[in-house]
């Protein structure tokens, strides 16, 4: 009998293939016509598909264009709680991000079209912006479990949201330069370095406080 390592079975392959049909139809569109010209019909005939089916598989447009981004930031939070106790939150998050990023921009190419897409699309932008900052608390949540201070306290707050902006900016940055791949590493370093120069210490005194009974810098 067949265990669950022999893969997906053929109804489930099927799905696959109809959802990445349904993906990429809309981002040649996205691409062509732009995302305010391209309806939903206009990506289901493009599909081979109804629009009934469309929407078995997404609710709107905008959670097509955003779909391989959003897999690839799930567990982030994870990941970060995983690395090294002897890492900084920046250290921890940093290597994180490099690791995640790299291999989204080497291995899909349809998320990079994606977020080609959102970045270039005001109404896109904004919404990207608003489901980025949702994973703010998980973000928030792995940091003061680093620090070892609690989740309402001012400077896990402060380092969740500059880290958070910080990465939104270097994206931004990196597809208006034409994101190109070699520019990516080197941008999240400059950036993380920057952040380091004023936190570091800050996070130091943290880590004293937090053993020493105190959820606060001297």
């Amino acid at each position: 009998m067949c265990s669950a390592k022999c893969g997906p079975g053929l109804r489930e392959r099927k799905k696959l293939r109809t959802r990445e049909a349904i993906v990429d139809a809309a981002l040649d569109l996205f691409e062509r016509k732009g995302f305010e010209a391209t309806t939903v019909e206009d990506i289901a005939a493009a599909a081979d598909v109804s629009p009934r089916t469309f929407f078995r598989y997404f609710e709107t447009k905008f959670d097509v264009v955003l779909a391989k981004n959003v897999e690839n930031g799930e567990g982030l939070g994870e990941l970060i709680a995983a690395r090294p106790a002897g890492e900084t939150p920046l250290e921890a998050v940093r290597q994180v991000i490099q690791a995640q990023l790299a291999g989204l921009v080497e291995s899909d190419d349809v998320a990079l079209r994606e977020l080609k897409v959102v970045m270039g699309t005001p109404e896109l932008r904004t919404k990207a912006l608003d489901h980025f900052h949702e994973h703010q608390t998980e973000l928030l949540e792995v940091i003061a479990a680093r620090l070892g201070v609690s989740e309402d306290a001012l400077p896990a707050h402060i380092l969740a949201g500059v880290i958070g902006t910080s990465l939104w900016a270097v994206v931004d940055r990196w597809v208006a330069g034409g994101a190109h791949p070699e520019q990516l590493t080197p941008m999240i370093d400059e950036a993380f370095e920057m952040l380091a120069q004023g936190f570091d210490s800050c996070c130091a005194a943290l880590v004293d406080g937090a053993a020493g009974g105190s959820d606060r810098p001297a």
